[in-house]
C-alpha cells in the first residue's frame, strides 16, 4: 500500500555539465528591503504576480537551505558518517515515546509504514516528526507564501529571516522526467526510493512528497516535503541542479519581525490557524533532540 502520494526527483550532479557552476546569490537572488511595508509591497508583488510560487520560510538566513537534522549535526560538529546512527535514534526513540499522544492521522501514518518496512525509519516517522519539530532529512515548503513568512519570522526575533521561493510550473516542469536514472521507469517510484532510505543506500537525489490530504496538520498549513537521499545536501542547490532559474528569497530585517507577525495575525495566519500550539508531541521531540545531539 503506498502512503505517500506523489515524488519528484534530480539527476546526479555527474549528469550535469561542470561548466554549469553554482552561485546562490546568482541563483537565488536576494532582496533585502529596508522597512516592513516596502518588504509586504515586494512580497505581495511576487505573491499576486500570476505565477503559482512555493516557499521555504526559514528563521534564519544560513545562506543556503539545509534540513534541520544537518544544522544542528553541523552545530554539534557531527560528521557525516555518524549522521545515520543520530537519525535512526531520532526517529525510533519519537515513535515509541510520542505514541500515546498522536492524533489518529499521524498515528496512522506511522503505525503503517511501520508495519509495512518493519522498521520506524522511514518517511512516516520522518513526516510526522518533522512537522512537531523534530530534526530530521527534509525540508518543509508550503504553496502559501504567507505561511512561510509566519514562520520565518516565528523564532529568533534577533537574526534576520528569508523566505525562499520558487516558481512552482519551473520546479514541476525540471523534475518531470527525472526518474529514469535512477530507477529506470518514469513513474511509481515511491516504494523504490522508500526501500533505498530504510535500507541506507543513499543516492544523491532529492525527492519531492506531499502530505496524505487525510493528516490536519499539514493539510492547513499547505505543507509538502523535499527530502535528501543523502546526508549535508544543499537543498537549494540541488534545485538548481535540476534546472530551476525562476526563484529567489527575501530576507526578514530582525527588527521587521514583530511587526509583520502582527499583520499576519491580523490577517488570520497565527498559531491557532495553523494548528501549531505547543502540544505534548512537540515537547517531546524537542527533549529527544536535546538528549540526542547533547
Amino acid at each position: 500500500m503506498a502512503i505517500i502520494f506523489e515524488v519528484d526527483v534530480y539527476m546526479k550532479d555527474t549528469i550535469i555539465k561542470r561548466h554549469d557552476r553554482y552561485n546562490v546569490d546568482d541563483t537565488w537572488r536576494k532582496v533585502k528591503p529596508s522597512n516592513p511595508k516596502d518588504f509586504l509591497k515586494r512580497f505581495i508583488k511576487l505573491t499576486y504576480s500570476g505565477h503559482a510560487i512555493e516557499c521555504h520560510g526559514a528563521s534564519q538566513d544560513w545562506g543556503c537551505i539545509l534540513s534541520s537534522l544537518d544544522i544542528h549535526s553541523r552545530k554539534k560538529n557531527i560528521p557525516i558518517e555518524l549522521r545515520k546512527t543520530k537519525e535512526t535514534m531520532l526517529l525510533e526513540t519519537f515513535a515509541k515515546k510520542a505514541d500515546t499522544y498522536f492524533p489518529s492521522g499521524e498515528r496512522r501514518l506511522i503505525e503503517v509504514a511501520n508495519l509495512k518496512w518493519k522498521t520506524f525509519r522511514n518517511t512516516g516517522t520522518v513526516f510526522v516528526g518533522r512537522h512537531y519539530g523534530l530534526p530530521t532529512r527534509c525540508v518543509d515548503w508550503t504553496g502559501d507564501p504567507f505561511i512561510a513568512l509566519f514562520f520565518a519570522c516565528q523564532r529568533d526575533h534577533d537574526k534576520s529571516g528569508v523566505v525562499w521561493w520558487m516558481d512552482y510550473k519551473n520546479f514541476s516542469d525540471a523534475i518531470a522526467s527525472q526518474w529514469m536514472p535512477f530507477y529506470g521507469k518514469k513513474k511509481n517510484i515511491e516504494d523504490d526510493f522508500e526501500k533505498d532510505f530504510v535500507d541506507g543506500n543513499d543516492k544523491n537525489i532529492l525527492v519531492r512528497f506531499h502530505y496524505p490530504d487525510w493528516m490536519d496538520r499539514p493539510t492547513k498549513q499547505k505543507a509538502w516535503i523535499t527530502l535528501s537521499g543523502r546526508f549535508d545536501i544543499h537543498h537549494d542547490e540541488a534545485i538548481h541542479r535540476l534546472g530551476v532559474r525562476k526563484c529567489g528569497r527575501l530576507i526578514i530585517r530582525p527588527e521587521m519581525k514583530s511587526y509583520l507577525l502582527n499583520k499576519l495575525d491580523r490577517w488570520g495566519i497565527n498559531n491557532t490557524m495553523l494548528g501549531i500550539s505547543n502540544s505534548q508531541v512537540k515537547i517531546i521531540a524537542n527533549e529527544i533532540a536535546d538528549k540526542v545531539f547533547s
